[in-house]
């Protein structure tokens, strides 16, 4: 069959007479062009279903299609059998592919079908290998559930709270769940961060599932149980101390991250200044070692990193230490290390320490002293016993020692023995890569009690650095400004003066007698750390302003070194 040319001609005119033929003609060729390059020959080439025919039928089929809507006179049939010319080798090309590609790769269109398809991806999407692995107490390793296995939801929630909380720096992470949900926070150089909450059922579910890794009683969600376990991670491995307890208003499991390697500090890196270091140092001499030393800091200002120095100082080839602890959060070496049974009628805690006190220890280190029978136990060697570190929960030096001679009862029997007295906090320390230096004013100095002439420069918290001209969060602490913690201390060294004073319970004039002697301040052994560039003056207001109302001016999230109980 063949076309006049002058008919042909005679159509075309015809079909440019009007404004919007031209624009409806050319409209459905865009879609089926890009469908045809651009998925269609890719698709066929992927799984080698003869590219070459296909776009040969595509194209002789455009061809037809446009033949067919300007030769049609009646352009509102031309055209949309045109589209059916267009969507012809489409079709055939999609059932031909859907016999030779596996079920999982083929297209449907069918509301059910595309549903699923939309459900799998998502699914697939969110679901990812996992690549935090648990090992129990005695350190097997615990397989990571099946994705069939409904604990593998638990598991992936377990890795989304703890190991952002690892690259965080965080030193513990807690979870307070109750019926209407469970709060989430993590604890950084200090400071806790909430987190996303997340449904009680399914931290029901994960706290049972780390309980049951630890080898704690699942069953049991009122008594307090504790454990270790470790987990391994691309990045490396890490210990986890659990603790976890129960109460009417709900349960609480805390995950302390490393807690031996926070614990363990040298003396000498507490962060006590030169001349504390130089006082307390003398106990450590055969002819000093005896007494009392209390040592003191309110929740969550590392008393027990500074408890476990102390003893760790004493060399265990030439003393005999003992330490009797409600629980061992730290071993060292060469120290007998003995833990209370609570649950054990027949031995009090006062019972155990005098039993230990029999035996000559050279140094010891107790729990709280909790009971009257504990601190009389302890009192009782006078200045002829070992040589007893004792912590305390107390803001001030005069509030322990004001506790120290309530519980024994005898003030005079309370102070004979008495040695020294500490009281701590502890200080964020500036991220070296971040902090940014300024000049103070001759009146900030003298506000703060700085010499003038030996600091020039003071320096605040960054947490910004410039990345090829552009402002980023520094990668080195993350953001904050600060890095690590260091102590800051007051050190009350009682002399036989002092002990005269006390003896009388004069308390003021044993802190004036000390004063005298250059005892350091609490404040002035921050503003020392202030005038050495480790901290900032906000972060000393922030831990040794007096409280607003009550309780100690500090933090009271749990830090490092924070003990359980």
């Amino acid at each position: 069959m063949t076309i006049e040319p002058t008919i042909l001609a005679q159509h075309v005119s015809a079909f440019l007479e009007s404004p919007f033929k031209p624009f409806l003609l050319f409209l459905p060729f865009i879609p089926w062009a890009w469908l045809v390059s651009s998925k269609l020959d890719k698709d066929a080439r992927y799984f080698h279903l003869n590219p070459h025919m296909w776009n040969g039928m595509h194209l002789v089929a455009g061809a037809a299609a446009l033949l067919v809507m300007l030769l049609v006179p009646i352009f509102w049939i031309g055209w949309p059998v045109g589209i059916i010319l267009l969507l012809g080798p489409i079709l055939v090309y999609w059932r031909y592919r859907n016999g030779k590609v596996p079920e999982s790769q083929r297209f449907y269109l069918t509301s059910e079908s595309v549903t699923a398809r939309l459900a799998a991806r998502r699914q697939a999407k969110a679901a990812r290998v996992a690549e935090i692995q648990f090992f129990d107490t005695e350190d097997k390793l615990r397989e990571v559930p099946l994705k069939e296995d409904p604990l593998y939801a638990v598991h992936m929630v377990a890795e989304d709270i703890i190991a952002p909380a690892l690259d965080a720096r965080a030193s513990m992470v807690e979870l307070a769940v109750a019926q209407n949900g469970c709060n989430v926070a993590q604890l950084v150089d200090g400071i806790r961060y909430k987190r996303e909450p997340i449904a009680a059922d399914m931290a029901l579910k994960l706290v049972d599932y780390l309980k049951d890794i630890a080898g704690l009683d699942v069953e049991d969600r009122r008594r307090r149980q504790t454990a270790e376990f470790r987990m391994l991670r691309p990045s490396g491995s890490t210990a986890i101390a659990a603790t976890t307890a129960g109460s009417s208003t709900g349960l609480v499991l805390r995950l302390e991250f490393d807690r031996a390697n926070r614990l363990s500090r040298p003396f000498d890196g507490l962060g006590l200044l030169p001349s504390q270091l130089e006082s307390l140092n003398r106990y450590t001499e055969l002819h000093e070692r005896h007494g009392i030393i209390l040592i003191s800091a309110p929740p969550g200002h590392g008393l027990s990193t500074s408890l476990y120095s102390f003893l760790a100082r004493h060399d265990p080839y030439t003393a005999n230490i003992k330490a009797l602890e409600r629980e061992v959060m730290l071993h060292i070496d060469g120290v007998d290390h003995v833990q209370w049974d609570p649950t054990n009628p027949d031995v009090d805690y006062a019972t155990n320490l005098q039993s230990i006190l029999r035996r000559d220890p050279d140094v010891v280190m107790v729990s709280f002293v909790r009971d009257a029978d504990t601190a009389r136990v302890v009192a009782e060697p006078g200045m002829q016993g070992p040589l007893i570190y004792i912590p305390q929960r107390s803001s001030t030096i005069g509030e322990q020692i004001r506790e120290w001679i309530k519980q024994v009862g005898d003030i005079k029997k309370a102070t004979r023995a008495l040695r020294a007295v500490v009281n701590q906090r502890l200080l964020r320390t500036l991220c070296p890569n971040c902090r940014q230096s300024y000049q103070p004013t001759p009146e900030q100095l003298k506000k703060l009690n700085l010499p003038a002439g030996k600091v020039s420069q003071l320096f605040r918290a960054g947490g910004k650095v410039q990345v090829k001209g552009k402002i980023e969060p520094c990668p080195v602490c993350g953001g904050s400004g600060f890095l690590g913690q260091t102590g800051i201390f007051e050190v009350l060294i009682i002399d036989d003066e002092a002990r005269r004073l006390l003896g009388k319970g004069d308390l003021k004039a044993v802190l004036a007698h000390a004063r005298r002697n250059k005892m350091i301040y609490l404040q002035e052994a921050a503003l020392a750390k202030v005038a050495s560039g480790e901290t900032t003056i906000e972060e000393v207001v922030r831990v040794t302003a007096p409280p607003k109302s009550g309780g100690a001016a500090v933090s009271r999230a749990p830090a490092q070194g924070a003990p359980a109980g």
